[in-house]
């Protein structure tokens, strides 16, 4: 009887140094945070929460002394990278000074830290270091900040566009594209600038640019925009960029934001005809000529044309009368080369100068559609070299058939006497 009492006084005594053992790390753990020899450090709260892109952010620590006694200083260092700033107007430095030891959690200080969360900042989770210092080395500790931007965010909707391909030496190219509010916000004062690579430039004054008012958060606008498109831009896509400045209605300084991103403008393959030589005969244009004008067109593009033809505008201020202003070329693949042929008269009392003659050249690309170029052909009037002179060389002859039959008038006299 006395065996089994020692025996149930053993295992019972083995039992309760078992469940004190297990029992003694919780009893003595910290209730969150990390803890040093001496003191502890609990996240308490961000506020906002989820923190907002471009404003302030107020983070707050819970500071506790476990053990009896006084710590002689305490100093804390905030490791805050992107996307947060100390430009609140806190020190990444702080100092509690003395701090009594109180052994009691419920009995702590507050650490305070005020950051600047980057205009620009996305949303994710982000961590900043928490360091502190109470005499026997540093101890740090990592904690996450969650932001999730209530402000205006732009992404770039469909592009389109009038023609609906462009080309070449179009003017006037319309472009409509949708400006997307894709962020938590409402954008006030939307203006939008287009910002051309080389090769493009505005149609007009301002035609570049374009005021949308206020874009509703998940909502959008189309932002218009007019171009011209330079003659010797190549087929491809050209890489442009667009503007958008707004304010936010969530900012309290109400100040203007500015955002860029990319546009891509596709330029399709097209036929482009040049005037490649002017051959006149004759070849000297003098007042009072019938010239024949034989035009070299050549296809510089990347496209064959179709059913080239050349046709001459006549300005009424010119002293040409056209007998022949229009001419069929025919089918031009890409680097080939055509004539047309045109007639005119110049007047008599033309005037000897270089004058400048519009044309137009026309073609069908591999769409049916016509395409049409503008330029110019020179014509040299120059001042007859025929008719003067033979006028001089009758009226000298005439002079010197007088002064032979006056000479020989004079000497007849002489022997007369």
């Amino acid at each position: 009887m006395k065996n089994r009492l020692l025996t149930q006084v053993i295992v019972s005594g083995i039992v309760l140094i078992i469940i004190a053992m297990l029992a003694a790390p919780v009893i003595g753990a910290p209730l969150t945070g990390v803890q040093g020899s001496r003191v502890q450090v609990n996240f308490m709260s961000q506020d906002p929460d989820p923190a907002d892109a471009g404003n302030d952010l107020d983070l707050r620590w819970q500071v506790v002394n476990t053990v009896t006694g006084s710590v002689d200083y305490l100093n804390f260092r905030l490791d805050a990278g992107y996307p947060f700033l100390f430009e609140a107007g806190d020190s990444q430095f702080k100092e509690l000074g003395a701090s009594a030891g109180t052994y009691e959690d419920n009995i702590f200080y507050i650490l305070h830290y005020k950051l600047r969360v980057a205009d620009n900042a996305v949303k994710g989770t982000y961590n900043v270091t928490l360091n502190w210092n109470y005499g026997s080395g540093w101890v740090k500790k990592e904690f996450p900040i969650y932001i999730d931007p209530k402000r205006a965010d732009f992404v770039v909707g469909a592009l389109s566009t009038s023609p609906e391909k462009l080309i070449a030496d179009t003017d006037d190219a319309k472009l409509s594209v949708g400006i997307d509010n894709i962020g938590k916000g409402n954008a006030e004062n939307v203006k939008v600038k287009l910002l051309m690579p080389e090769g493009f430039r505005a149609s007009y004054s301002y035609s570049d640019e374009d005021s949308l008012g206020i874009i509703e958060k998940g909502a959008s606008k189309q932002a218009v925009f007019y171009v011209d498109i330079d003659d010797k831009t190549r087929a491809g896509e050209y890489e442009a960029s667009l503007e958008i400045s707004y304010k936010d209605e969530n900012d309290a300084a109400s100040q203007y934001r500015t955002k860029k991103i990319g546009l891509k403008i596709p330029v399709k393959p097209a036929p482009y005809l040049v005037i490649e030589s002017v051959t006149p005969n004759p070849g000297i244009i003098v007042p009072g000529n019938v010239v024949t004008a034989i035009v070299k067109v050549k296809n510089t593009g990347n496209e064959k044309a179709e059913s080239v033809s050349l046709r001459v505008f006549k300005d009424a201020a010119q002293p040409f009368d056209f007998i022949e202003k229009s001419d069929f070329v025919g089918k031009l693949e890409s680097g080939d080369s055509g004539e047309a042929a045109i007639k005119f008269t110049v007047e008599k009392d033309a005037v000897p100068k270089k004058y400048l003659v519009d044309v137009e050249l026309r073609g069908i690309d591999n769409k049916e559609n016509v395409v049409i170029f503008r330029s110019t052909i020179q014509v040299d009037v120059q001042e007859s070299s025929g008719v003067f002179p033979f006028k001089t060389v009758g009226i000298l002859g005439v002079l010197a058939v007088l002064v032979a039959a006056g000479s020989t008038y004079y000497r007849k006299n002489r022997m007369n006497k």
